[in-house]
């Protein structure tokens, strides 16, 4: 690979030289053609699974920075790169396309099941007294394992996990229970 590199560059370089444009605007072409066809796959596997996966955000958002900095800066040579601009306003929009999608199939689902959630919590509040919740000194775990990434790992098989989390709860009846890593503390006289 680093040699097909090295042999395009000395010879894109001689052709320079000679006053021969077209195989760096052939290169310039294809880089960017390659680029887009890296985005789209993307946009390929969000069609399919309706949802925006193994992407992150962050990159796509410094990615398309990268666009806007790089169209900014075409815009103040003295004379005006057109296929530059084409470039980079392709790989911009299409990055803009990605957050779009991930906040229609990601974040509006995620909008609308809090809000369900919501309100759900706000019917049966009112059907029934609510029991007085206690802050205590212990530390709550959420029941998620440590690794939550789009890789597969040994953490990502749920079956075997159990119960990380603290609750302490008094019930109107004055009855209290606490559960800490998943066990009764009642079994154990605390």
């Amino acid at each position: 690979m680093a040699g097909s590199q090295a042999a395009l560059i000395v010879s894109l370089r001689l052709l320079k030289e000679r006053h021969i444009e077209w195989p760096m605007t052939l290169m310039a072409i294809l880089s960017a053609v390659l680029l887009a066809a890296g985005v789209l796959r993307h946009y390929w596997d969000i069609w399919v699974h309706r949802t925006v996966r193994g992407i992150s955000f962050i990159f796509v958002g410094l990615d398309a920075a990268g666009d806007v900095f790089s169209l900014l800066s075409i815009l103040y040579q003295p004379t005006l790169d057109i296929l530059g601009i084409v470039i980079y306003a392709t790989e911009f929009v299409l990055w803009c396309g990605i957050f779009l999608c991930g906040g229609y199939y990601n974040l509006l689902p995620w909008i609308r099941k809090r809000m369900l959630e919501r309100s759900r919590d706000t019917t049966e509040n009112e059907s029934r007294p609510a029991p007085r919740i206690h802050a205590t000194a212990n530390v709550t775990l959420h029941d998620i394992p440590s690794s939550t990434s789009v890789f597969r790992t040994a953490a990502s098989d749920l079956a075997g996990i159990r119960p990380r989390t603290v609750v302490a709860l008094e019930l109107e009846l004055g009855v209290a229970e606490q559960y800490s890593i998943g066990f009764k503390s009642s079994e154990y006289g605390t």
